[in-house]
């Protein structure tokens, strides 16, 4: 929730400070190609995390 109001507040200062439309596209598909990078890299972690608690649940019932 708090991502997506700074979001919008950031948004608001582009159009505040008349900063061009292409700036501010480059702009969000920057954001969105560092989350989905972000996403990527954590995918594997969460994968390896399941898969230990899996076993060590497993192991110790």
């Amino acid at each position: 929730m708090f991502t997506l109001l700074f979001a919008l507040l950031l948004l608001w200062l582009f159009f505040k400070l008349g900063i061009g439309f292409i700036k501010l596209t480059i702009f969000i598909i920057g954001i969105v190609i560092t989350a989905l990078f972000f996403a990527y890299l954590l995918i594997p972690v969460l994968i390896v995390f399941g898969i230990g608690y899996g076993l060590w649940a497993f192991a110790t019932r």
